[in-house]
Order: structure tokens, then C-alpha cells, then sequence
């Protein structure tokens, strides 16, 4: 039975021997471990589990985007080998249970850095193999449906239960909830995280970088004892353009077109880190120095302090718009990604320059927020 057993493996498939024992009646009140023993061989069932249609393509697309996907399965060696190699996986080396717990920590450790499938495992193995990983620094997701998968998916970083075959114990070990047990499902939320983040994080540089801008601005004026560059008015309507942009504007900017190529981050990363702050200190310095240069003009020329204060105002408004577009990507000139590509910043936008001139130009409104038409100085 050995050929017939190999070749069935080597295809994919799960191979189940039948055997029988003929026994009389006093012996049927022995234990079970007692009577399968002397058992004649009959044949093997072949089951066919075939992957999922496109796995094989999703599994390329993770990798490409740095992430490293492992096999570890109860099956046969060569069933488990077949399958990975159908699925993309790398299955040079096959790593049994048996060979596991020959494996001290350490060892285990290195060997979890070439080797990707794993067979013939228990419910101890699956949890040591995600220690391993972890102890490696990786971060580390699982999946599984079974009472058996239960104690890996609470150790793991993120546990993901499958929605429809998962069991009650798994669902409640894990993290979260595959609803439609389908693995393109879950890479494509993988994807959309890294979008969440990356929208996150240029809202908050977005929003701290304004803010620098807007105390050094007060800051400077207060200092050399100048008369300061807006109302109180002024800074009401200021702080509600700026929040619009930081709430709503980033929430809806498309992810960017290297969403899924690697971008190893530090597990212990920080939302704003030394290159942010960095960042936050350039685009805040950029605005302040618009902001004071047409604050300067308009002293040089000897305009009013209200014409002064709606020069200033005027500058920020422009200002502050610019660099809410020039946030929209980290990495690339925003052109390359379409200018008016973010259908929530671009009516910001209109609206905020739209406001400027109507507060300035018309003269009801312009009274009423203490604003000044920027004539020339006599």
C-alpha cells in the first residue's frame, strides 16, 4: 500500500486507510486502544481538497507586499508539500510533529525562518510555531476554525476565526471574524488597514503641523511686541477650515499605488515618529513663514491694522490649503496621483478660498468678521 499511498499524496490529497478486525463477542467489552490492534489492511479513500480558486494569486500579491504566509496542517507531509506547491508556497523542506518536538526553543526559532509548511501537527505545535515567530519579531496572524486552532489564535497577534466553518471555541479565541471564510478577503482588509493608517497618520501630521504654524505665528508677534495678525473672529473661522480638512479631507484620500509593496515598520513604531516630527516642524515652519512675509508686507506698506490682519488672514487661508494638498502623499508628487482625486478635499478647498474672497470683497460679510478690501497705502 506504500506506491498507492505516496501517489496520492504527492497529488494533494488526504488519504484515509481502512482496515478491519474480525473479533467475537466476549471480546467487544475490551478497550478501544486494545482492539485496533492486528488490524487488516483493506484500502485507502483518496479525498480531494483542491485551494480555493484564486489563493494562489493572492498569496503572490502578499508576498510582493512583504508578507510571509506559512502552512501548518495535520495532513501528511506530501499532501501538506503538494498543496503549498500548488498555492505558491515554498515546500523544499517539510517540518513534521515528530521533528518538532525534537526541537528545543531555540532551534525551532531558526528553523521557522526557512521552513514554511508543517505537518502532521497538534494543537501544542501550532502554539509553539507562533512563539517562535514572535520571538523572532514578527508579528504574527493565524488563522483556523477548530477547537484545535483555539490556543494558537489567542497567542497570535491577531487571531482570525473563519465565519462560516469556524466553531464557537475558535470564533471566541480569536480577534476577529473571517465572515466569508475567504483568504482574498482577508489580504484585501490587510491592504485596507495599511490605507486606514497611512490616512491617519497624514491627518494628524496635517493637523499638528497647522498647529505649529499657528503658535509661532501668535508666538513671534507677541514677542517683539507686535500687534497680533488675527482677530478673534479671524481664528474662530481659521480653526474650522483646518479641522474640516484634518477630520474629513484625509478619511477619504485614496490609498496610494505602493499600498502593497513591502513596508517593514517596527512592531514597537510609533504614529509619530522622528520623521514626523521632523516633517510637522518643516510644513508648520513653511506656513508660518507664509503667513508673516504677507503679515510684513502689509506693515512695509502701512496699511490699517485691519488690512493688515486680513493680508495675514488672506495668506493663511492660501497657505493652509496648499499644504493640506501637499499632505495628501508622503512619497510622491501629488500630480502623479491626480490633483483633484479626493472627492471630499477638493470642495474643502473651493469652499475655503471661496469664503476668503466673499469675506474680503463683500461688504456686508467683510463687516461683520472685521475684515479689510487690501487697498494701496497713501
Amino acid at each position: 500500500m506504500r506506491a498507492p499511498l505516496e501517489a496520492e499524496t504527492a497529488k494533494g490529497r488526504r488519504v484515509i486507510a481502512v482496515a478491519t478486525r474480525v473479533i467475537d463477542a466476549q471480546a467487544s467489552n475490551r478497550p478501544l486502544d486494545e482492539l485496533e490492534q492486528d488490524l487488516d489492511l483493506v484500502g485507502l479513500v483518496s479525498l480531494a481538497d483542491p485551494p480555493r480558486a484564486g489563493v494562489k494569486e493572492t498569496l503572490a500579491q502578499v508576498a510582493s507586499a512583504g508578507i510571509r504566509t506559512l502552512m501548518v496542517t495535520g495532513d501528511h507531509p506530501a499532501t501538506a508539500a503538494a498543496i503549498a506547491r500548488e498555492v505558491g508556497i515554498a515546500a523544499d523542506r517539510v517540518l513534521t510533529g515528530e521533528e518538532l518536538d525534537r526541537m528545543d526553543d531555540s532551534t525551532l526559532a531558526r528553523a521557522v525562518r526557512e521552513v514554511s509548511v508543517f505537518a502532521r501537527t497538534t494543537p501544542q505545535h501550532k502554539y509553539r510555531l507562533v512563539v517562535a515567530l514572535q520571538k523572532n519579531g514578527e508579528v504574527v496572524a493565524v488563522t483556523g476554525d477548530g477547537v484545535n486552532d483555539a490556543l494558537a489564535l489567542q497567542a497570535a497577534n491577531v487571531g482570525i476565526a473563519m465565519g462560516i466553518k469556524g466553531t464557537d471555541v475558535a470564533k471566541e479565541a480569536a480577534q476577529a471574524v473571517l465572515a466569508d471564510d475567504n483568504y482574498a478577503t482577508l489580504a484585501r482588509e490587510v491592504f485596507e488597514g495599511r490605507h486606514f493608517f497611512d490616512n491617519l497618520r497624514k491627518g494628524v501630521n496635517y493637523y499638528l503641523a497647522v498647529k505649529v504654524g499657528l503658535i509661532a505665528i501668535f508666538l513671534l508677534p507677541v514677542l517683539a511686541g507686535l500687534p497680533l495678525p488675527f482677530s478673534p473672529i479671524q481664528i474662530i473661522l481659521l480653526e474650522m477650515f483646518m479641522d474640516l480638512a484634518a477630520s474629513a479631507g484625509f478619511v477619504a484620500e485614496p490609498a496610494e499605488a505602493d499600498i502593497a509593496r513591502p513596508r517593514p515598520r517596527r512592531t514597537a513604531a510609533t504614529l509619530i515618529d522622528g520623521a514626523a516630527v521632523r516633517t510637522i516642524l518643516f510644513k508648520g515652519g513653511l506656513l508660518f513663514a507664509a503667513v508673516m512675509a504677507a503679515y510684513a508686507w502689509a506693515n512695509w506698506r502701512g496699511l490699517s491694522p485691519v488690512a493688515v490682519q486680513s493680508c495675514a488672514f488672506a495668506a493663511w487661508m492660501v497657505g493652509h490649503v496648499a499644504l493640506a494638498f501637499i499632505s495628501r502623499s508622503d512619497r510622491d508628487w501629488i500630480v502623479h496621483y491626480g490633483l483633484f482625486s479626493n472627492r471630499v478635499m477638493n470642495p474643502w478647498a473651493l469652499t475655503a478660498i471661496g469664503f476668503l474672497l466673499l469675506a474680503i470683497y463683500l461688504q456686508p460679510l467683510r463687516e461683520a468678521l472685521r475684515f479689510a478690501a487690501v487697498a494701496r497705502a497713501t
